[in-house]
């Protein structure tokens, strides 16, 4: 799937010989730590329980991932890729909105970076006539349908 303009690369995985053949250890987490430390410090500050209880759960999975990432672990990668999207679809479902509506109105605005600049990293860059979508309008349009 084109997501914003950026291409699929051929291959799955980073072969290993790109880390100079070496093999992942445990100890290598890198920026894991960093979103370790993420969820200890944000999660408890997070006040409203559904928030917190919903934060404290994407937060788990994204480090579950971090860490298939770091072994090159296809299958677990796609099942904790597979429990992301679980967890994040049902999101707006426990905070009672449309979570499809605004997932497409930010869709229909991230495909206007199709005509962004690439940053050095690979990641396309809104243009300069980009408009931020309007998801507020989608909440208020959500909360009338559900009122």
């Amino acid at each position: 799937m084109d997501m914003a303009g950026q291409e699929r690369p051929e291959h799955l995985l980073i072969p290993p010989s790109s880390n100079g053949g070496r093999k992942p250890s445990p100890g290598d987490l890198g920026t894991l730590q960093g979103l370790q430390n993420a969820i200890a410090q944000i999660v408890p500050r997070v006040k409203h329980p559904v928030l917190r209880l919903r934060l404290a759960l994407l937060l788990e999975e994204m480090q579950e991932l971090a860490e298939a990432c770091l072994h090159e672990d296809m299958p677990l990668i796609a099942r904790n890729v597979a429990d992301i999207l679980y967890v994040a679809h049902s999101f707006p479902h426990s905070l009672g909105y449309d979570g499809a509506a605004a997932y497409d109105c930010v869709h229909r605005a991230n495909m206007m970076k199709k005509m962004g600049k690439i940053r050095s990293d690979g990641k396309k860059l809104a243009p300069t006539d980009f408009q931020s979508p309007d998801v507020r309008g989608v909440l208020q349009k959500s909360a009338k349908s559900n009122g």
